[in-house]
């Protein structure tokens, strides 16, 4: 069976990274990731409960229930339960360019963003 997730070399297929960033508040979170990796020498963590403050309750069980595992499930965070936070994950460099691409062109792309 073939993973749809991964491409023909093993990483993030484009399917799978443009489907990752198609949720405003995944999109936010990897955000912040993205800019504590580059502050913390990659060594990013961020407390699920500051993701969730914004948001309420509805957002924290979005968090734990779609958006946390799906992120953990390709690989591109590292979600530890116990610490109640995440990090990096061995598959998130492969998804910094299409980041740092929404976060250096917001006016050139469309739509709505964090």
């Amino acid at each position: 069976m073939i993973d749809k997730s991964m491409d023909l070399s093993g990483g993030l297929s484009t399917d799978t990274a443009l489907e990752l960033l198609s949720d405003a508040r995944r999109r936010e979170l990897l955000m912040a990731l993205l800019e504590r990796d580059l502050r913390d020498d990659g060594d990013a963590r961020l407390p699920v409960e500051n993701l969730a403050e914004s948001g309420g309750r509805d957002l924290e069980l979005r968090l734990h229930h779609s958006h946390l595992p799906k992120l953990e499930s390709t690989g591109v965070v590292d979600w530890r339960r116990n610490a109640n936070e995440i990090r990096t994950g061995r598959r998130f460099d492969e998804l910094r360019p299409l980041l740092r691409l929404l976060r250096d062109h917001p006016d050139v792309l469309p739509g709505d963003r964090p």
